[in-house]
């Protein structure tokens, strides 16, 4: 017990004047303290030397990332003043521009070489066989064109089966006979073609159509006990819109003999890019 007394007067003084258990219990506990003080000592000495040892790595990596984000700080305030600065210019030249279109319009000089402004930017979009399909409206008139519906009484559950469905394809000499139905799409959406409600007069053109294995197949999916296949006769137009379009970007061999080509000034010419080669 003396050597407990001595340990723990040296530890910690007064200990002695404590009765003997309580002395033991008091000097394990300040020698377990100081233990603990000393490895908190310890393990903050290796974290620091850890980190000075990594110092310069750390720095080098700030030193990017602050140069990083100024540059990214910069791009987007250039980006938003571009667009600021963007802005009113373009509202300027939209409005200068209706100012020019209007003031052209007030012109009632006659301009013979004049052509609308949308061909130089629709013969553009237009495949080669949707040229063979404008050269076969323009030189043989409207086309038959079919629709394929699934009917029912009073009209409850009926529905479109088959669209679109005609010679066209095989009439103007098309590539691609499936893709007939985009073609007449794009033609519509570009005001050259229309689709009418109204059938042709003569119902040849329709006899054929209504033979073909595809519309034989439409119309028997379509029938039922209940339903039953429904066959829409319609018909394909040439617009005015679309007509003149074939007269001024057509090769007069590409027209009929009484429609003819409408002359344009050869800067319109040029601007329209005439056919380089014939898709007859």
């Amino acid at each position: 017990m003396e050597g407990g007394s001595e340990d723990g007067g040296e530890l910690l003084p007064g200990l002695n004047s404590v009765p003997g258990i309580a002395r033991v219990a008091a000097g394990a506990w300040y020698r377990s303290a100081l233990w603990g003080v000393g490895m908190g000592i310890d393990a903050a000495e290796r974290a620091t030397s850890i980190a000075l040892g990594g110092l310069g790595l750390a720095d080098d990596a700030r030193v990017e990332a602050e140069h990083a984000a100024g540059e990214g700080r910069r791009e987007a305030e250039s980006g938003r003043g571009r667009g600021r600065r963007r802005e009113p210019p373009k509202a300027r030249s939209l409005r200068e521009r209706g100012a020019e279109l209007l003031d052209r319009a007030s012109d009632v000089e006659e301009d013979p070489n004049v052509v609308h402004p949308g061909f130089a930017r629709i013969i553009d979009q237009l495949a080669p066989d949707e040229a063979r399909i404008l050269k076969l409206l323009v030189n043989d008139g409207p086309q038959g064109i079919v629709y394929v519906n699934k009917a029912a009484p009073f009209g409850i559950g009926a529905r479109e089966i088959a669209r679109r469905l005609s010679m066209i394809g095989h009439e103007a000499g098309c590539l691609h006979i499936e893709l007939v139905p985009a073609y007449l799409d794009n033609l519509v959406s570009h005001g050259l073609v229309a689709i009418r409600r109204d059938a042709l007069d003569d119902e040849a053109p329709y006899e054929v159509i209504e033979a073909q294995p595809e519309v034989v197949e439409a119309l028997r999916s379509a029938g039922g006990t209940v339903f039953r296949g429904q066959i829409t006769r319609r018909s394909v137009h040439l617009t005015d819109f679309g007509r003149t379009f074939c007269r001024v970007c057509f090769p007069p061999e590409h027209l009929p003999p009484e429609l003819g080509p409408i002359e344009v000034g050869e800067e319109i010419v040029e601007m329209v890019a005439p056919e380089t080669g014939d898709d007859s």
